[in-house]
């Protein structure tokens, strides 16, 4: 494998583990909010959630509603 098709395929795998992540990360929001009777701002508190991805959750947990 050539040099840039390994920077490609690498590219790939961390874009895939970020998305697995985010989507792991939204699961535990949503798993706090049923079963701790929590807003989506106080789970994504205990998550310690940081401030510049909060609205990516809302926006993603929108969605799936």
């Amino acid at each position: 494998m050539d040099n840039f098709s390994k920077q490609i395929y690498e590219a790939g795998i961390n874009d895939g583990r970020a998305e697995g992540l985010a989507e792991g990360k939204a699961e535990s929001i949503k798993n706090l909010m049923s079963t701790m009777n929590v807003s989506i701002d106080q789970a994504m508190d205990i998550l310690k959630t940081p401030p510049e991805e909060r609205q990516y959750f809302k926006d993603m947990l929108a969605k799936e509603q």
